[in-house]
């Protein structure tokens, strides 16, 4: 069993990390229905979620690119 520890919330996502897998953190995204892909929680599409694990590195190389493009 894993344990979790939240780095951002709110309604529409979750991004947190596995205590035990520190590589990686995860975003969990809630209703998702502007992309590329969904992934339905029930059968008649009222709900969808997400969770996309992504390396730490890749997270911070994001969130750099990102601070310097807004900066």
């Amino acid at each position: 069993m894993s344990a979790t520890k939240t780095i951002s919330i709110n309604e529409h996502y979750h991004l947190f990390e596995d205590l035990i897998e520190d590589d990686y953190v995860y975003l969990e995204l809630e209703d998702v229905n502007d992309c590329t892909f969904e992934v339905w929680s029930e059968p008649k599409g009222k709900s969808s979620r997400a969770v996309v694990k992504i390396s730490r590195e890749d997270f911070e190389e994001m969130i750099d690119a990102y601070q310097s493009e807004n900066c």
